[in-house]
């Protein structure tokens, strides 16, 4: 297993083998993986890295946001 930073994790907040399964989760539902990534995961891993914490209604705010952009 090579050694370093995991990208992955730098930007989701996840570590690649359990983005795979995730990857692998939204393929079964029809959810682009990408989507997912660019307007859940990477901007709830931001405000977690920012603020420690992510409190429910800036979830909520996420979560609003990315399903304007489907």
């Amino acid at each position: 297993m090579r050694k370093g930073i995991d990208s992955t994790f730098l930007h989701y907040g996840v570590r690649k083998e359990d983005m795979a399964l995730i990857e692998q989760s939204c393929q079964d539902v029809d959810i682009d993986a990408e989507w997912l990534k660019d307007n859940i995961l990477k901007p709830y891993n931001e405000e977690r890295n920012n603020q420690n914490v992510v409190e429910e209604k800036k979830l909520v705010k996420i979560l609003k946001k990315a399903l304007k952009n489907l």
